[in-house]
Order: C-alpha cells, then sequence, then structure tokens
C-alpha cells in the first residue's frame, strides 16, 4: 500500500490529490485516510518514513466481489459523507481486465453504502461491452445466472436493463415495480451491485471535478430514496 501511494503522490499530486482533497474540506465532508492530505507536499523519503502511511484503508478492499470489481486497487483516496442518513464512501478505483483489449487497468468511480442483508445481484443497462462480457463469460465457463423480468408488465426495463443474481426469487421480489419504474426513467449509466455489506453503484470514468463529484453523488442521491 505504502509503494502504492508513494508511486501515487510522485505522479503529480496536485493534479491526481488535490481537487480532491480540496472538494472535501470545502463540503465538509470525511477522508478515508485524512494522513494523506498531509503527505502532499513530502518528498520521497518522508513518505517512506512516515508511519501513518502504512496501515491506510482502501475503500475498494471489500467490495472485490461485486462483478466487474474484481481486484481493485486505488481506494485509498476516499471520502465519506452523509446522504438521506445514509453513509456514503466515493472514490475512484481501477481493476485489472482484459475490457479494453490491452489488459491494463480499467477505471471506474465508486460509491458503497452499507446495507446488509439485501439480496446479491447487479443489474445495468444493456450495451455491447455487457454483451462481449456475456459472451466471454461463457467461453470460459463463468457466465453469472442473469434474471428475467416480466417483459410484457415491465416492457422498457426489459429491453433497456439486465439483471443477475443467484436468488431469482429474493431478487425478484426485492425488484418491486416501484423500483423497476425508477430503473426505467432514471436510466442510469452506471452499475449497481450488492454484496453481504453494502449497495455499491459504479461508472466508468474517474471523478475529477466538483461537477463530477457533485453530480455522482446527486445520482447516488436518487438511488438511496429509490432503493433503500
Amino acid at each position: 500500500m505504502i509503494f502504492g501511494l508513494f508511486r501515487f503522490l510522485l505522479g503529480n499530486p496536485a493534479k491526481k490529490a488535490s481537487p480532491l482533497i480540496e472538494y472535501v474540506q470545502k463540503k465538509g465532508y470525511r477522508l478515508v485516510n485524512p494522513s494523506i492530505s498531509q503527505a502532499l507536499g513530502s518528498s520521497g523519503l518522508e513518505l517512506l518514513k512516515n508511519p501513518t502511511l502504512r496501515n491506510l484503508t482502501d475503500a475498494s478492499s471489500d467490495i472485490a466481489d461485486i462483478d466487474e470489481l474484481d481486484r481493485p486497487s486505488g481506494g485509498s483516496l476516499a471520502f465519506t459523507c452523509n446522504v438521506r442518513s445514509k453513509e456514503i464512501t466515493v472514490f475512484n478505483c481501477s481493476t485489472a481486465g482484459a475490457r479494453n483489449g490491452h489488459g491494463g487497468p480499467i477505471p471506474y468511480k465508486v460509491a458503497k453504502v452499507k446495507a446488509a442483508g439485501l439480496p446479491r445481484f447487479s443489474l445495468g443497462k444493456n450495451s455491447v461491452v455487457h454483451s462481449v462480457l456475456d459472451v466471454v463469460d461463457k467461453m470460459v465457463g463463468e457466465s453469472k445466472p442473469g434474471i428475467n423480468v416480466d417483459r410484457s408488465q415491465y416492457p422498457d426495463f426489459s429491453a433497456h436493463c439486465w439483471v443477475r443474481g443467484a436468488d431469482a426469487a429474493a431478487v425478484s421480489a426485492f425488484l418491486t415495480p416501484a423500483r423497476i419504474s425508477f430503473f426505467e426513467t432514471a436510466k442510469l449509466p452506471g452499475v449497481l451491485a450488492t454484496n453481504a455489506n453494502y449497495l455499491v453503484y459504479f461508472e466508468d470514468g474517474t471523478l475529477r471535478t466538483e461537477p463530477d463529484f457533485d453530480s455522482f453523488i446527486a445520482t447516488v442521491e436518487k438511488l438511496i430514496a429509490a432503493i433503500l
């Protein structure tokens, strides 16, 4: 972790870390690892000697079982805020994968909300990328069970969204008409997923500017209002 942070801070820290830290301070949010903000002006040797940087929390470490977020990294620069009485953690991360055809890291902007007890599922919009991933999963014998929603009752949802989950009955019960209606109208660009402890929403790309963060958090607020 410390060497990863060392590389990060040496790679133009003002451009990468300062905008997020300034945003957190402006909004009154909380960094998951406050010591990072104090390390931006440090030399490489000072970074290596700083004991507070040796046990950083990686916000991506406890969502590694989410489909498409396997082997995530880079979640040490994260912050928390309260949205509709729920604490959410927001961060950028990347995963090792070959989706881009070159096997390089795939960047994601992520928000996770503590929400234990939800059925395990993932839900997103249909796309060429998703279709390719489905074909690849089937070829390597790792296809995920899909869940069919009544096409006659929810034609728009069925045409534009996919749902995966091992327990079809539990997921179908969770996806009430009101929740399905939300997904039909919201047309979210990202993926909503759950594991044993979190509701997770992630989109392709990287959060860089204040409007990026504001827009992403606004989307998560809508999700919380509709889902939790």
